[in-house]
């Protein structure tokens, strides 16, 4: 009998490892290439969401792969020529577009299912497609809008509850805050030459009816209405100019800064400088739409992130599954959009009750019911990042020099070509 036990004791044992090596070999092992995990502040929450997931799919491990925003791009395009591409990337703004032009970004039209596209907000794909496929998935939504420290404004004898609307009340209240608090940058905006500059001032120029991309756009007389506005912001010391948006927001946190042009992640990060309650936040500052220009209309940008998989990708399935969870579930919505993000989810709609009580702050509200539809399309493809250097040279020159508008117009179309 014991021959027999022994028998029966093995054949368990090697059945029990034939399984497990089977439930091994099923394993699917993803990678992520995404700048999430690569920064300190929103590494806790990519990490949390993809432990999550994969308790949730037990068949599928996720191996992230921290690579910095600045590197993302260059890195994917790189990956994709040698034939190595992650199978899940993290990537944003024109970046996603240059992806785009390597042909190797899986279309997603077959993938989405009905029901998640129509919980969708329309916009939220918009400008996502290339060939007239969708190539991008929307993770988040950052838009830009007029932040101000009501503190700063009631100092200077201005309404903290009437923000500018208009171009001409906005130049007004900064000459007010200028003449009040000499120590405070009374309008917080980027003019480095970076392609980010570009996006974040685009619908400035918008403002003015400017576009530079078109034939002779650069002459033109909105364009140089917009050159001349930014020479008057810098001649009476209402902008600083050099600093990277990043440099404004600590400023504001400690009512350095009066208007801040920035996107809905700010409340985040001054939080997380002054440790201010969302009630003592909400008292002290406030955002609206951009300050209306000729036009009357306001604009703003999109700077949300989007999540790519890969034609060569071996395991789409498993790829657009994660995509779908990491934009979508609300796990994911709680535990990074919102809590490390700060922004918006691209669903119309909360799928909780819990996340729609999380999305009703004066902050959410203003985004998602006003700025949200003043964004504007930004003109990315192959042009732009080069096109971005010539015209926010061109912008430097305005806001630190002498030369004529005209020559810095001449000049940045010269650079442009037609």
């Amino acid at each position: 009998m014991a021959w027999r036990s022994a028998v029966v004791a093995s054949t368990i044992l090697s059945v029990g490892l034939a399984a497990t090596a089977s439930h091994a070999a099923d394993k699917v092992t993803l990678t992520f290439a995404n700048w999430a995990d690569a920064e300190g502040a929103t590494r806790p929450g990519i990490q949390a969401v993809i432990a999550a997931f994969e308790k949730e799919n037990p068949d599928i491990q996720i191996k992230s792969e921290a690579i910095s925003f600045s590197e993302i791009a260059r890195q994917l395009v790189l990956r994709v020529r040698s034939g190595n591409p992650p199978d899940v990337a993290e990537i944003a703004g024109n970046d996603t577009m240059l992806l785009a032009q390597t042909g190797k970004l899986e279309p997603l039209d077959g993938h989405i299912d009905a029901a998640t596209k129509a919980a969708l907000k329309p916009s939220s794909i918009e400008g996502l497609s290339d060939k007239g496929k969708l190539i991008a998935f929307p993770w988040t939504q950052a838009p830009a809008g007029l932040w101000y420290d009501k503190a700063v404004m009631q100092k200077a004898g201005l309404d903290p509850e009437n923000p500018p609307k208009t171009i001409d009340e906005l130049m007004k209240d900064l000459a007010a805050i200028k003449k009040s608090q000499p120590d405070v940058i009374p309008l917080g905006l980027d003019t480095t030459n970076r392609a980010f500059s570009l996006i974040s001032n685009w619908p400035w120029m918008k403002a003015f009816g400017a576009d530079p991309f078109v034939e002779n756009g650069a002459t033109s007389d909105a364009m140089k209405s917009y050159l001349s506005w930014m020479r008057d912001l810098a001649k009476k010391g209402y902008i600083d100019p050099g600093r990277k948006i990043g440099e404004f927001r600590p400023l504001i946190a400690q009512d350095k800064v009066a208007f801040l042009w920035d996107q809905v992640l700010l409340q985040g990060v001054i939080q997380s400088t002054n440790k201010m309650t969302d009630d003592d936040f909400n008292k002290h500052y406030g955002v609206t739409t951009q300050p209306a220009g000729a036009s009357g209309k306001s604009y703003s940008f999109e700077g949300g992130h989007q999540l790519v998989m890969f034609s060569d990708g071996k395991h789409k399935e498993a790829a657009w599954k994660f995509i779908r969870y990491l934009a979508t579930s609300p796990y994911a919505i709680e535990h990074y959009t919102l809590s490390y993000e700060a922004s918006l989810t691209p669903l119309e709609k909360a799928p909780t009750d819990a996340l729609a009580k999380k999305l009703d702050t004066p902050v959410f509200n203003a985004f998602s019911e006003k700025i949200m539809p003043t964004v504007t399309a930004v003109p990315y493809g192959p042009k732009f990042a080069p096109g971005a250097t010539a015209i926010m040279a061109g912008v430097q020159q305005a806001v630190t020099g002498d030369t004529p508008i005209d020559e810095i117009a001449a000049s940045i179309q010269q650079n442009l070509g037609n």
